[in-house]
């Protein structure tokens, strides 16, 4: 048993459903979408805590599953979960390194991830290969909505440039270069933003108001404190978020 005087885990799994910008609306859109062709199969390369793969299984009962994240914590979460929700005899979570595993899929998951390949141009290309000739891809990334100014890019992570990211008819572009056809684009709303970053937050803020006087509260205070202005100053209104239903292009 956790013991509750000690600080949470970074990160937003018992607040936020994925890992990425993408509100209940919004994904319950997408599995609708996704459930016309069929699946039986479902891949997601950087499936985090598994909660987009579990929303899939549990909506696509004929359907089975396969999460791979190289975060071994997040994959113990994403185990414990799947059978709180009475599918794990229907999925199967592995702490490895999406680069390394080779197996296709009629459904695959790369959302907010494509770093574990490479490029997004290596990592387009790489999942042509780990989807079956009429499976379909789901692939979301980051964009510039605007491109940066010098002080927004300072308010960022560490290092960022505007090289990190394209502009979306930029980015449509390079999707269309590694031989895919766009069924379906959505970008992530200002509200999904919200939440997404309040929910990243969420539960070391409420441990930091019960806990005032902890020897960690500082230091988690200003790591809080910190975080929100990276959001705040840095990329809130620069970079948006776009989630790709794509087929193969022949």
């Amino acid at each position: 048993m956790t013991d509750p005087n000690t600080p949470p885990a970074r990160g937003g799994a018992s607040v936020l459903r994925t890992n990425s910008p993408i509100g209940r609306q919004s994904f319950d859109r997408l599995i609708n979408d996704l459930a016309t062709n069929q699946p039986r199969t479902v891949l997601d390369h950087g499936c985090g805590w598994g909660g987009m793969l579990l929303d899939i299984l549990e909506a696509m009962p004929n359907t089975s599953g396969t999460g791979i994240d190289i975060k071994e914590s997040y994959i113990e979460q994403a185990r414990m979960a799947a059978k709180q929700r009475g599918l794990a005899d229907r999925v199967v979570f592995q702490a490895e390194s999406s680069a390394d595993y080779a197996a296709s899929a009629d459904l695959v998951l790369n959302v907010g991830s494509y770093q574990a390949f490479g490029t997004i141009s290596e990592a387009l290309s790489r999942l042509r290969s780990s989807t079956t000739p009429s499976g379909r891809l789901v692939f979301g990334a980051e964009f510039w909505s605007v491109v940066p100014t010098d002080n927004q890019l300072a308010h960022m992570w560490p290092g960022t440039t505007v090289d990190d990211a394209l502009l979306l008819p930029d980015l449509v572009e390079k999707v269309a270069g590694a031989g895919w056809r766009v069924l379906d684009l959505r970008t992530s709303t200002s509200q999904e933003w919200e939440e997404f970053e309040c929910g990243h937050l969420r539960n070391r803020e409420q441990w930091l108001v019960t806990h005032p006087e902890h020897e960690a509260a500082t230091e988690i205070r200003d790591e809080l404190d910190k975080a929100r202005m990276m959001w705040l100053r840095g990329h809130r209104d620069v970079m948006g978020f776009v989630t790709f239903i794509l087929a193969k292009d022949g």
